[in-house]
Parts: C-alpha cells; sequence; structure tokens
C-alpha cells in the first residue's frame, strides 16, 4: 500500500484521470431529464488518529517505536432512483512519519461507480474508477499504510461501458455492449524489490470489451432460443497481450412444465503466453435435458465435448442453493471444475458458502474489485467477497443492472470507508485459473452481532511455474453495552504459501467506540474510537522476516 508524495506529478495525473471520470458521471446524471427524481446524499467527513506502534518498521532485526499522526477529511456524494445511481466515496489520507520515516505521506483513496440510463430501459452508461494503494507481493500477508518501509504501489483503475437493450416486440430482445477499462500500477518496473522477486511484474493495462446477445421473446412458448458473442481484449504495456473471445448460440425445448431438452454450441477463441500450451480452442457443443420436479430443486445434466451437471435445491425463500460440475475439452477452465452457492438468511442468522472457478488476469480483477472500504472500526479488513460486505451491513442491495439482473449495491449502515484487499499474491504480468471458496457467518442478538468467514483461494498461472495458495479465517463480536457506545473484538488468522515464501499472520484487535451527538446548526454524527491490536507474520523464508507488532489507536470520525 504505497506510501505517496505531495508533489508526486504521476500519481496526481492518476487522481485527475480517475477525478475527471467520476466528474463526467456526476454530470450526466446531474443533466438528465430524470435528475429531478434522484435522491442524493452529500456528506463530508473527517477523520484523525494518534497511532502508536512498537515496530513501525514491521522487523524484527530493525525494530522502531514511535507514533504515527493521521488526518484524513472524505467526502461521499450518493444518487439513486429506481433507474439510475451514483456512489462516490473519496479520502485523501495524510500521514505523518509512517513507517518511522520522519516524513509527511498523502494518499489519495476513491471508489466510484455509476449507472445512469439515457433512454430508460432501453440506453443505458456504466463508469467505474478506484484509487488504492496494495501489497507488490506477498512477503507480508496483509499491510496498512501505517507500518512497514515500503513494498507498496498505488493502483488506479477506472471503466466506462455504454450499452443499448434494443426490444423486437414479442419477437426478440437483445443487448449491444462496449466497454473499455484501464489498471495502473504505479513504478512496478523501477522498485528494486519488485525486480528481484519478479521476473515479469504486472504491468499497466487496457482492456477493450465486446458483447451481443439476441435473446428469443414471448413470441416463442414452447422454444427459447439466443445467439451470444463476447470479447475481452487486454493491450499491456509489457508482456504479451492477452484475448478471450467466444461465439455461442443455444436453444432450450420445454416438453411440459417438468422437462425440457437443450443444445448448445459455439467456438472459442483465446490467445494468451502459456509455457505448458494449455489454450484449447476450437467448436464446442453440449446437448442435454433438464427435469424440475416441483419448483423447489431441479437437475439438468449436458454431454458433449463440453459436459456439465446442475443441481438447484431451493426448498424456501429463506434457503437458496446452486452445485455445478463441468468437464470441458475446449475453452476456458478446462478439465474438471466446480461451482457452488449456497445462501441461508433468517431473521437473526445469515450463512453463505460459495465457490468458484475463472481463468481471468490480476488486472482485471483490481478493475472489479480493488476499490477501497474502511469498516467502522477504523481497521483495515480482508473482505472476501460481495456476500461478506453485505452479510456484514457494508453494502445493501439497490437497483437491479437491466443486462445482469442483479442489484446493484450501494452504501450500507455500517459502510465507512472498508478497505477492500485481494489477498496477497504476488503481482504478475500473467493469466491465472483462480479458485476460491468462501464460508460465512452472521448472527444478531438484542446487544450483540458475530460475524465469521473462512476462505481458501488457489492461483495457478499459465506463463511461470508454480501456485499460490491462501487461506484463512476472520471473526467479530461487538456488544452494544450501553446505546451510544459497543465493544468489539476482531482476531483473524491467514497463510499464504508463495513461490518464495510462506507466511502466516495472527491478527487480533480489541476496542471500544463511542458515538457522540453533536448539533452544530444540525446533527451531526460523531464517534471516538480506543483499539489495541497485537500482529505477529511468521515467515519460513531466509529473503523475508516476520514480525510482531502491538499497536494502539485513537481515533476521532464526524460525518457531517
Amino acid at each position: 500500500m504505497g506510501n505517496m508524495g505531495i508533489c508526486d506529478g504521476n500519481r496526481l495525473s492518476g487522481l485527475s484521470l480517475a477525478t475527471l471520470l467520476s466528474g463526467l458521471s456526476v454530470g450526466m446524471v446531474l443533466h438528465s431529464s430524470a435528475a429531478k427524481a434522484l435522491d442524493w446524499r452529500f456528506s463530508p467527513s473527517l477523520s484523525a488518529s494518534e497511532i502508536f506502534s512498537d515496530n513501525l518498521t514491521l522487523s524484527e532485526n530493525n525494530k522502531k517505536s514511535g507514533f504515527v499522526t493521521e488526518i484524513s477529511p472524505g467526502v461521499s456524494l450518493y444518487g439513486d432512483s429506481p433507474w439510475s445511481n451514483f456512489n462516490l466515496n473519496y479520502r485523501m489520507q495524510g500521514l505523518y512519519n509512517a513507517g518511522g520515516r520522519d516524513a509527511i505521506d498523502i494518499n489519495h483513496q476513491l471508489n466510484m461507480n455509476s449507472l445512469y440510463q439515457a433512454v430508460r430501459n432501453t440506453l443505458f452508461l456504466e463508469t467505474a474508477s478506484s484509487i488504492s494503494q496494495q501489497n507488490i507481493s506477498n512477503s507480508f500477508v496483509t499491510t496498512d499504510n501505517i507500518s512497514g518501509s515500503g513494498g507498496r504501489t498505488e493502483i488506479k483503475t477506472f471503466s466506462i461501458s455504454p450499452y443499448w437493450t434494443p426490444r423486437f416486440g414479442r419477437f426478440a430482445t437483445g443487448l449491444a455492449k462496449v466497454g473499455y477499462s484501464n489498471s495502473s500500477f504505479g513504478d512496478l518496473n523501477g522498485s528494486s524489490e519488485t525486480q528481484q522477486r519478479l521476473s515479469t511484474p504486472i504491468s499497466d493495462s487496457g482492456t477493450f470489451t465486446r458483447q451481443a446477445r439476441l435473446s428469443s421473446g414471448s413470441y416463442f412458448n414452447r422454444v427459447n432460443w439466443g445467439l451470444n458473442y463476447s470479447s475481452q481484449e487486454q493491450s499491456r504495456a509489457a508482456g504479451q497481450d492477452v484475448r478471450f473471445e467466444q461465439y455461442q448460440g443455444n436453444a432450450r425445448y420445454y416438453i411440459n412444465n417438468k422437462f425440457n431438452l437443450f443444445g448448445q454450441a459455439g467456438f472459442e477463441n483465446n490467445d494468451f503466453q502459456t509455457s505448458t500450451n494449455s489454450i484449447s480452442n476450437g467448436f464446442f457443443y453440449t446437448v442435454g435435458g433438464q427435469w424440475t420436479p416441483s419448483k423447489w430443486y431441479s437437475l439438468e445434466v449436458g454431454i458433449g465435448n463440453n459436459k456439465h451437471a446442475t443441481l438447484q435445491f431451493n426448498p424456501s425463500e429463506n434457503l437458496s442453493s446452486t452445485i455445478t460440475y463441468r468437464n470441458k475439452d475446449v475453452g476456458l477452465n478446462t478439465g474438471d471444475s466446480w461451482d457452488a452457492n449456497f445462501n441461508y438468511r433468517a431473521k437473526q442468522l445469515t450463512i453463505g458458502f460459495n465457490y468458484s472457478q475463472e481463468t481471468t488476469t490480476l488486472q482485471q480483477l483490481f478493475a472489479e474489485q480493488g476499490f477501497f472500504l474502511r469498516d467502522a472500526s477504523g481497521s483495515l479488513t480482508q473482505v472476501v467477497n460481495t456476500q461478506d460486505l453485505v452479510s456484514r451491513g457494508i453494502l445493501t442491495p439497490g437497483p437491479t443492472d437491466p443486462v445482469t439482473g442483479r442489484s446493484s449495491l450501494i452504501p450500507g449502515p455500517n459502510f465507512n470507508n472498508t478497505q477492500l484487499v485481494l489477498n496477497p499474491f504476488d503481482l504478475v504480468n500473467d493469466v491465472i485459473i483462480r479458485k476460491r471458496g468462501n464460508l460465512s457467518f452472521s448472527y444478531q442478538t438484542g446487544k450483540s452481532s458475530y460475524t465469521a468467514s473462512v476462505f481458501n483461494e488457489r492461483r495457478t498461472y499459465e506463463a511461470r511455474s508454480g501456485e499460490d495458495m491462501s487461506y484463512g479465517v476472520t471473526g467479530s463480536w461487538q456488544w452494544q453495552f450501553t446505546p451510544r457506545m459497543d465493544l468489539y473484538l476482531r482476531p483473524s488468522w491467514q497463510h499464504t504459501d508463495g513461490e518464495l515464501s510462506s507466511n502466516s499472520r495472527y491478527d487480533v484487535a480489541l476496542g471500544v467506540s463511542r458515538g457522540v451527538p453533536i448539533n452544530l446548526g444540525r446533527p451531526l454524527l460523531m464517534d471516538t474510537r480506543l483499539e489495541f491490536r497485537h500482529i505477529n507474520q511468521i515467515s519460513d523464508s531466509s529473503q523475508f522476516d516476520g514480525y510482531v507488532e502491538n499497536r494502539a489507536t485513537a481515533n476521532f470520525n464526524v460525518r457531517f
């Protein structure tokens, strides 16, 4: 998570680019004919902390204790309506003596996304941008901008995607979507630490996406059909470019309300660097059927050179589950693979599990997930997936995206600048096969709330040998023992196995927070926090030392 000087022109230009995109998004929404229907909320904030650490350098051989002062003004802008939404959160983190360097650092942290409807239900514009700081390797399991002597870089992403959803009477509906996203990663090539560890550090990239779809309309009663095209071309500043491209057609015939037959066929045309010649392009097909004996469950089986079996079990409105097995000879993720999800929601209890496998790039992962958030305790947290954010009240469902049919996510009651941190694998310029599983749990009583999550992630690289793996468990207990005062305990453990090192990290935070109502002409939301934190990282590599850090933080935060 890189430190940044006030006069760093390159990084300020990245901020300007992200700010420009955010400004354009605001302008388009404000000047739309539907803007009057938007519910706008503008909320500036200020956070100030004094932090004492007994190991600012995160080193067992060169320990240095001291105080770090943090002053971070921020602003949130949110607007929504049934058909459009805009969400911007920005924070300028000012630090003095971070890492014990007796210097001033400024870190820009931004998360913006919007969905603007130029022509209702027909023409849309989707935008997103982010600025965050991230580890450049897995030598530290997870760090923040407070401690450590480097090993971080600043990541800037933005994307823009206009799309059109035409309707052809009762005969068909369509989608035509194009998009561009950009990811930049500070000065990784100028980092001696990165050059020493990685032969192909991740590079800046621009990605063009194209998507076209034509689906049958209500005129077709017993037969549904669809034609699909998707393409993603990633152009890299260094290294070989990447292309994922697929053509596909499908049809499904309903014999009755319990049985249907389906077939799908297409062509894969992918291109990326690989050391094992693992690209499998060409023609693919699947034929099969689906049995739906009741609304509670169904079974679908398809055979061909790409095979799959899917079981859905949804016995109630509170419980839904799906598990899919695939065996593919053509395309991405060839061989055996699984996808699964399980969600249970009750009045006080939420349980979620998901497992997935995908072929992607780190540039795309950061473009899709690399935004800045921080939880109400003020500490950085490992966010496992979207469901984890929802279950913890950081995000809540918002307006439905007309393309995906899924709800967008908007700030929830616990949204207060939480950081989403990807697992600390090496930042390499490669195509990766990512397998990830996560189990999350949350329970709410009258005065206490409990959350826990367990995750495991494996990454296999196409161009270089080896595999990275990370797994861990996090938990929290929050007790509201008075109306405006909370006591919380947040333990976590995480282990990472990389090509060059293996690390384990134990982290426990104990704190108390108190809300203070004040009125300066209008009611303001203010809270204070006192936290004690113990961190112990163990490394089995002679190249990277383990360390122990004890930290005390006094924080004041006000949202105007």
